[in-house]
C-alpha cells in the first residue's frame, strides 16, 4: 500500500510548500532566496546572487544580464 504523502497532508489540512529557488543571472548557480546574503531589486523583481562579485557584475550592466 503507498500512501502519497502529500495528498494525505491536504486532507489533513495542512500542505507542504515547495522550495523556493533562485536562480544567479550572472553564473546560473541554483540558490535558496532565504539563505542569500546578496540580491537586488531592479523594476520591481529581486535578483539573487551567489557572491558579492555577481552582485557587481549585475548592478554594473544589468540589462546585458536580462535583456
Amino acid at each position: 500500500m503507498s500512501i502519497n504523502l502529500k495528498g494525505f497532508l491536504k486532507k489533513a489540512g495542512m500542505h507542504i510548500e515547495p522550495e523556493k529557488k533562485a536562480l544567479d543571472v550572472i553564473c546560473g548557480m541554483e540558490l535558496d532566496p532565504a539563505q542569500v546574503k546578496f540580491h537586488v531589486e531592479h523594476k520591481n523583481e529581486v535578483y539573487y546572487f551567489c557572491s558579492l562579485t555577481c552582485k557587481n557584475h549585475f548592478i554594473n550592466n544589468p540589462e546585458k544580464y536580462i535583456g
